[in-house]
């Protein structure tokens, strides 16, 4: 799509965009596995959530190569991007979209097949972990950010 865009200028959904890892499927409950004792998993639950995480990274994958496979038939190689090549295209844009809702619902899907195995307690408890790990990296962050948009602007924690 270089005639329409500037030289090696990388564009949402093209294949340039696709960084090598992402074809691998990302893992899920990394948080709770990791803080398995402080959470309170038995062992059942342990290999549930493994075994969840692996059905869940067989059908990602497939997800992510058909949305490969569809990016790659979109771009546009050569001749004129008029009217009749982008309705040409409309099929295929439909089908990408709706790639893209899939690979979302699936991950909203299958962490909710993990949420059924545990407890309102360790429910809890992975919030807990949660927000104080995110609160911890965005603090780490917040000299870098307020750099970035200093001195016209300052971010500040909010407050509840």
């Amino acid at each position: 799509m270089c005639g329409v865009n500037h030289n090696l200028f990388p564009r949402p959904g093209y294949l340039i965009d696709i960084a090598c890892e992402s074809i691998a499927a990302k893992v899920l409950f990394t948080r709770m596995l990791s803080h398995h004792e402080e959470i309170g998993l038995t062992a059942e639950q342990i290999s549930r959530l493994i075994d969840i995480n692996a059905e869940y990274q067989a059908r990602l994958v497939a997800i992510r190569v058909s949305f490969a496979q569809i990016t790659e038939e979109l771009e546009h190689k050569r001749g004129r991007l008029d009217t009749e090549a982008v309705v040409g295209r409309k099929e295929l844009l439909d089908r990408h979209a709706e790639l893209f809702r899939a690979e979302e619902e699936l991950f909203f899907t299958y962490g909710g097949h993990g949420h059924e195995l545990l407890t309102d307690e360790q429910i809890a408890t992975i919030d807990r972990i949660y927000h104080a790990e995110k609160d911890a990296r965005l603090a780490e962050l917040l000299p870098s950010l307020n750099n970035a948009v200093g001195p016209a602007f300052r971010l500040t924690a909010a407050t509840a």
